[in-house]
C-alpha cells in the first residue's frame, strides 16, 4: 500500500468519525431551533390574535354601535375577528390553525373538542396559569399546541351572554340561545389555541440537517482534492525523484543530474543533502576508479 493510499484512509476514516459525531449533536440541535423557530411564529399568530380582539373590542364594536341598526354586526365580537383574520392567515400558513375553543359557546364552529375542553380545566382548576403548551396526536397526526386561557374581564360581554332575554334579538336570530349564555364576570370560558403539525418543525430540521451534511461534505471534498494535490506536488512527487536518483546511483549511474531545490521546507533540505550525497558518492566513485 503506497503512501498516498494510506493517508486518504485516515483522511477518509477521520471525517467519518467527525460527521458522525457532529451529525449526531447538529440533529438534535437543528430540531431544537426548528421547534424553537415554529414556536415563536406561533406565539406571533397568537399576539396577532390578541391584537385583534383588543381593536375590535377598543374601536369597532364602539363604532357600530353608534349606527342604531337594530343588526347585529358578528365583526362587533372579537372572537369572530381574531378567527377571520386567522383563517385569512392560513391561507399563507396553511399548517398553521387558530381557534376559540369554548366550553359552551354561541358559534357552534367555537365548540371545545375534548382535548381543548381538558385545557380549558386545566386553566379553570388552576387560574395561576397563563399558558399551557405541548403535544397530542401520535406519528404522523401528532401537532404542537400553544393556548391562552379567555377569560370574562369585560362585564359588558355579559349584555350578549348573561340570558337569551337579555340578548339582542338580531343575535338570536343568527346563532340561536341554546349556546353562549350563563356566563360570569372573571369566569374562564374557554381557550386560543394555536396548532402546528408536527411535520413543519421535523420538516424544517430535516432540510437544515441535510444542508448542513451536505456542506460539510462539499467542505471535506474540497479538503480531500486540495491535499491530495499538495502531498502529491510537495511530497511524493520529489521523493519519487529522490528515490529514482538513489536508485541510479545505486546501480553505478552517475550521469544522473541534481534535483531541483526552491524554498527552504524540510523537502527541500533533503533534495539539497541528496544532492551533496550524489556528489560525494560520484567523488568516491572516481577516486576508485584511479589507478594505484
Amino acid at each position: 500500500m503506497n503512501l498516498i493510499t494510506k493517508f486518504n484512509l485516515i483522511l477518509i476514516t477521520t471525517f467519518g468519525i467527525g460527521l458522525s459525531l457532529s451529525g449526531l449533536y447538529s440533529y438534535k440541535l437543528t430540531q431544537d431551533n426548528a421547534l424553537a423557530q415554529v414556536t415563536d411564529q406561533a406565539e406571533l399568530m397568537m399576539q396577532e390574535a390578541l391584537a385583534v380582539r383588543s381593536y375590535t373590542v377598543n374601536e369597532v364594536r364602539p363604532l357600530l354601535a353608534k349606527d342604531k341598526d337594530n343588526v347585529f354586526h358578528p365583526q362587533t365580537v372579537p372572537a369572530y375577528s381574531a378567527t377571520q383574520v386567522a383563517n385569512i392567515v392560513r391561507k399563507h400558513r396553511p399548517d398553521y390553525s387558530y381557534k376559540e375553543a369554548v366550553l359552551n359557546p354561541t358559534n357552534p364552529r367555537n365548540k371545545a373538542e375534548s382535548w381543548e375542553k381538558d385545557l380549558i380545566n386545566n386553566f379553570i382548576k388552576t387560574p395561576s396559569l397563563k399558558k399551557q403548551v405541548g403535544s397530542r396526536g401520535e406519528s404522523e397526526g401528532k401537532s404542537f399546541y400553544f393556548a391562552y386561557p379567555i377569560k370574562i374581564t369585560n362585564g359588558k360581554c355579559l349584555v350578549c351572554h348573561s340570558t337569551p332575554e337579555n340578548a339582542p334579538k338580531p343575535m338570536l336570530e343568527i346563532y340561536g340561545d341554546k349556546g353562549g349564555f350563563g356566563w360570569n364576570l372573571d369566569e374562564i370560558i374557554g381557550i386560543q389555541v394555536v396548532s402546528v403539525p408536527y411535520k413543519l418543525p421535523a420538516e424544517l430540521a430535516r432540510k437544515t440537517f441535510h444542508n448542513f451534511v451536505l456542506s460539510l461534505s462539499i467542505v471535506f471534498l474540497t479538503l480531500f482534492i486540495v491535499l491530495n494535490v499538495l502531498i502529491r506536488t510537495m511530497v511524493l512527487k520529489p521523493v519519487a525523484e529522490m528515490t529514482k536518483m538513489a536508485e541510479n546511483l545505486s546501480k553505478g549511474d552517475t550521469q544522473v543530474g541534481e534535483l531541483e531545490v526552491s524554498g527552504s521546507d524540510e523537502i527541500s533540505k533533503l533534495a539539497l543533502s541528496f544532492n551533496r550525497m550524489r556528489r560525494s558518492v560520484i567523488k568516491i566513485t572516481q577516486l576508485l576508479k584511479k589507478p594505484n
